[in-house]
């Protein structure tokens, strides 16, 4: 028997996986509350190569890209290696969600020591609010 929260999590997660593979389909996705015009800009640049949903975390993202509000993050990755990571958080409507923030990461040292931040953007406020870390 599967437990409310095991359900839960497996909800989100799924939820997750999907808001993914619609935003790389569409650069918008019907799951969520709202997609900010930077976010929405920043994937129809990384689609001009192929792109994939490579890995889905429950969860937020470690300080200093995360805060600890984000329910889930998926990452994206494109033919020419570039990867895209995707805060979410869930909304009352357990159904949708909103885009906390978004960065482009880079493989410093290679995939088995994790990955550095380059750009983090938030949707909270207006696109001239990104700031660069």
């Amino acid at each position: 028997m599967v437990s409310g929260r095991n359900h839960r999590r497996y909800y989100v997660y799924a939820q997750t996986r999907m808001i993914g593979q619609e935003l790389i389909a569409a650069t918008n996705s019907t799951r969520l509350v709202q997609i900010g015009s930077g976010l929405q800009k920043r994937l129809s640049e990384f689609l001009v190569s192929p792109v994939g949903v490579v890995e889905v975390e429950l969860g937020d993202e470690p300080s200093p890209i995360g805060d600890g509000t984000a329910c889930s993050r998926v990452i994206v990755s494109n033919a020419t290696g570039g990867r895209l990571g995707i805060r979410l958080r869930q909304d009352v409507e357990p159904e949708r969600f909103h885009v906390l923030g978004f960065w482009t990461i880079t493989e410093r040292d290679g995939p088995a020591n994790g990955s550095q931040p380059i750009r983090s953007e938030t949707n909270r406020t207006s696109p001239a609010a990104g700031s660069r870390r």
